[in-house]
């Protein structure tokens, strides 16, 4: 019944230790590298999917699809990650998740563009409280 909600739930998780993890590794490298490294340990996991998967990729994935999810690629694993790992190493993590989860707010804006969703009451008020989240975190000096 829960299903979508736990792996959302575990998702979250998951993303939020990033940060802690990634603040610990800039002791001994810089954000580049712990791209390169976060890119090269998830090649197993992607070779596993790869061989288990039960239909070969070329069949599973229609050719336009497949230009969407490179764009995906290109955008999120490399250079949101870069930008993602830079801001945490200059903020510190706790300042800055919150602002690099504000993914939502140009997420909505994006789909009510590109894809002409509409925007209703709960995802309009959800988006003032992103707005005023970044605005109070901002707003506050680091120590």
């Amino acid at each position: 019944m829960w299903y979508g909600e736990c792996l959302a739930l575990t998702s979250a998780v998951l993303w939020g230790t990033i940060p802690i993890f990634v603040r610990k590794g800039f002791a001994h490298a810089g954000p580049s590298v712990a791209v390169v490294v976060g890119l090269l340990a998830g090649i197993p996991l992607l070779a596993g999917v790869f061989l288990f998967h039960p239909r070969p990729v070329w069949q599973a994935v229609a050719p336009q699809a497949a230009l969407w999810f490179a764009a995906v690629g290109v955008l999120g694993p490399c250079l949101g990650r870069l930008f993602n790992y830079i801001g945490v190493q200059r903020l510190g993590a706790a300042r800055a998740t919150p602002l690099i989860n504000s993914s939502p707010l140009f997420t909505s804006a994006l789909a009510l563009v590109f894809l002409h969703e509409h925007v209703t009451l709960k995802i309009a008020l959800g988006v003032l409280c992103i707005v005023g989240g970044i605005a109070l975190l901002t707003g506050q000096r680091r120590p």
